[in-house]
């Protein structure tokens, strides 16, 4: 029985500022949205903590980096951000969020540059990526290392494919079932759920989905389902044979950012204790999931696949009930 490979994918951005009920919300940079580093904690709870969980499992994870923040909180703190997850063994691969190369439009008042790849053309998504790897690059991170990409928001299309082969990414991780009505805008005319062939020179390493009870998909986001969801997934694509798993999360989702100004913040506790749980399940089932980077899967990508299986393992309506009180639970703990 062939092992399935999981791959365990965290987006690593900054905030741009936004407006939230009338209220400004500040621009926060790589100490708090990345490091995680509060004026009152001990602690780091961003990448290190994620870092630290990860090793002690003897797993490695997989790193979107977004190098668009850095055009305002500094060239100098991105490439510290790099040189520490290299130096950990981690892997790197590049993340877009455009709006963060003006991430004080609202108090610049100016237009922000759309967020989503989608909004931009083939020859200004070949720009964009072009110019993100050559931070990454200036940034310490080695080009050839650099094979993948993902689009923040899941906000693709079919151009940023192509964008892709022209810039030397093989491996796209942007194919994500529960935003297809949201930010996503590829066209494919089937249901993924494993690595697939766009046809474009390029793969495509989808995100992982589950069928919702009721319906509609939720994809495997650390912050968004549940622990004992995440194990009862993992082991239904087990026995459907899937092949290829990825599980997302953040740099931030393992706080609570309460002040900029004040440099505040706290630990999201509903949400560690998921990403600990996930991590032991993975260390104490290795004879059944392999954990490895996307940069491993570029070594192995297979000629060619016809025998893909196009149908989502169904969430339970019972571990669903127990995710509601979870998520009910952090709301209010934010509000603490």
């Amino acid at each position: 029985m062939t092992v399935m490979r999981i791959y365990l994918t965290i987006d690593t951005e900054c905030r741009e500022e936004r407006l939230r009920g009338g209220r400004l919300l500040p621009a926060a940079g790589y100490d708090m949205r990345v490091w995680g580093r509060f004026s009152n904690q001990e602690q780091e709870l961003g990448i290190p903590l994620i870092m630290d969980e990860f090793e002690a499992c003897g797993l490695r994870g997989s790193f979107y980096v977004d190098p668009f923040g850095a055009d305002y909180f500094g060239r100098d703190a991105l490439r510290r951000v790099c040189e520490t997850i290299m130096q950990r063994g981690h892997d790197i691969q590049l993340h877009a969020h455009p709006v963060q190369q003006q991430a004080d439009w609202i108090t610049r008042k100016v237009d922000p540059p759309p967020d989503d790849m989608a909004a931009y053309d083939l020859d200004q998504q070949q720009q964009l990526l072009t110019r993100g790897k050559q931070v990454l690059i200036d940034c310490g991170v080695p080009g050839d290392n650099l094979v993948s990409f993902r689009a923040g928001n899941f906000g693709a299309n079919n151009d940023t494919w192509r964008a892709m082969a022209k810039c030397g990414l093989s491996i796209s991780s942007n194919y994500n079932p529960c935003y297809r009505t949201r930010n996503s805008k590829l066209e494919w005319p089937e249901l993924e759920v494993e690595l697939f062939d766009t046809g474009e020179g390029v793969w495509e390493l989808p995100i992982s989905n589950f069928v919702e009870p009721g319906g509609g998909y939720r994809h495997l986001q650390i912050t968004a389902v549940s622990l004992a969801e995440m194990k009862d997934l993992l082991c239904k694509a087990e026995k459907m044979g899937v092949r290829e798993l990825t599980i997302v999360t953040h740099s931030f989702e393992f706080m609570y950012l309460e002040s900029v100004e004040n440099r505040t913040g706290r630990l999201n506790r509903v949400n560690f204790s998921r990403l600990r749980g996930l991590c032991r399940f993975l260390a104490d089932n290795a004879h059944r999931f392999k954990v490895e980077t996307v940069a491993e899967l570029s070594g192995h990508l297979p000629e060619m696949r016809d025998d893909n299986l196009h149908v989502l393992p169904h969430g339970s309506r019972f571990r669903r009930y127990g995710r509601w009180v979870q998520q009910a639970y952090k709301r209010l703990d934010m509000k603490m």
